[in-house]
């Protein structure tokens, strides 16, 4: 026989790691306790917890049920209770929980939140809609709430209010992923992006890192980094001593295997900003510097100088090309060459493409690297890839860096 108050232990050791967030080593301490006192309300409640917060959802809403039969008005279990049922698309169910949670504290900002959400996966959009406006009548700055709200008014076509949603949800909580993945995604709808955003970029590439190079040269016949490359043999000077070349969104390293024998003896450095892209650079061995950044952002300050900037399959992702002709004239010596491959399209400006890229025209081209104080000096037209089994029509662009007379190369290094 266990001596007095030994039994105990187990809760008290699984209360002190719940509290410490240590949800999964908690839950066979409270498991344990349990089987000795299966009735006991707060291990019920706290195992329910534990598993919820473990992504157990099925055994969340189970021990959470147990609890509610000892306390049927336990709101805080009805609620979580049927945040568990929803992950588990049992919106019914879920629906009723929440609602019982309301009939005790008709104000609580929670369950509203987790009701109009239920409206909204079940489709009754209208319910769901004066479900959240009711919730933001009660609690304005309620980012969740005004998140959401903008994912009914997607779900109802009208995406323009849906981005003045995230736009609050995000001034509330900047940090807030769902909202500002969601705005991306509204105002790609609405075409209104000048560009894919850092976040969406890195979530891709690092998602097709390992099988990047096989996707696009064997299945899309991808060949922008060859076409970078012939271009740069029909302009660039001859010259003996090495190039300092950076190659902006290296990605696995293509563009940089095309140009390292440029660089022998000189530089070869490379930016990106997924981290998987970066990895796989680096496993070539063939650069001397890899960013993990933004180009536009490395662009614009201060740096090493170079003689030649490369990029291939880059540009298709920015649609506003002015703060990347602008960063490269920053850090191109006097004289140097970006030389770069993009989507290409008939007369003026840029567009956004059906598959959510962009491309550019020859004029629209001319006019920024005008205003960047580049020199326009070759434009040679070219198929990148295949998509749907149609050639992907682009350009291979020479940009030059006006040369400046008398003077010494001003590279930092």
């Amino acid at each position: 026989m266990s001596e007095p108050g030994t039994s105990d232990l187990p809760l008290k050791r699984a209360r002190d790691l719940y509290r410490a967030g240590r949800f999964e080593d908690a839950i066979p301490l409270f498991r344990e306790y349990l089987r000795v006192d299966p009735q006991h309300f707060e291990a019920l409640h706290s195992l329910g917890m534990s598993y919820f917060q473990s992504g157990q959802f099925e055994r969340a809403q189970y021990f959470l049920g147990e609890a509610l039969r000892l306390d049927p008005d336990f709101i805080d279990g009805l609620r979580v209770r049927g945040a568990a049922l929803m992950h588990l698309k049992r919106h019914a169910a879920a629906l009723a929980s929440f609602e019982r949670a309301l009939s005790l504290k008709p104000d609580y900002i929670e369950a509203l939140v987790n009701r109009a959400t239920v409206l909204l996966e079940t489709k009754r959009t209208d319910e769901a809609l004066a479900g959240f406006d009711r919730v933001l009548a009660l609690d304005p700055d309620n980012a969740i709430a005004w998140n959401n709200r903008g994912n009914v008014l997607v779900a109802m076509r009208r995406f323009d209010e849906a981005a003045q949603c995230y736009d609050r949800a995000l001034a509330i909580q900047p940090d807030l992923p769902t909202a500002e993945n969601n705005r991306f995604l509204v105002l790609l709808e609405l075409r209104r992006i000048s560009r894919i955003p850092d976040f969406a970029l890195r979530e891709m590439f690092d998602g097709v890192a390992p099988r990047f190079d096989k996707l696009m040269v064997d299945e899309l016949g991808y060949s922008g980094h060859l076409h970078v490359r012939t271009l740069a043999d029909r302009v660039l000077p001859r010259r003996t001593q090495p190039w300092r070349i950076l190659d902006l969104g290296c990605g696995t390293g293509l563009v940089g295997d095309a140009f390292k024998d440029l660089a022998a003896g000189g530089q070869l450095d490379g930016i990106d900003l997924a981290p998987r892209m970066i990895a796989a650079a680096r496993s070539r061995g063939i650069y001397d510097d890899l960013i993990l950044d933004d180009l536009e952002t490395v662009l614009a300050a201060q740096g090493p100088l170079y003689d030649l900037i490369v990029s291939a399959d880059t540009m298709i992702y920015l649609g506003d090309l002015a703060p990347t002709f602008f960063g490269a004239a920053n850090r191109l010596v006097p004289g140097g060459f970006y030389i770069f491959a993009c989507e290409s399209k008939t007369g003026e400006g840029w567009e956004q493409t059906p598959a959510n890229r962009f491309r550019h025209s020859e004029n629209y081209l001319r006019a920024e690297a005008a205003r960047a104080g580049l020199s326009f000096i070759a434009l040679m037209e070219c198929t990148l890839r295949s998509e749907s089994a149609e050639p992907v029509a682009g350009f291979a662009v020479a940009l030059q860096k006006s040369p400046v007379s008398n003077k010494h190369d001003i590279a930092s290094t």
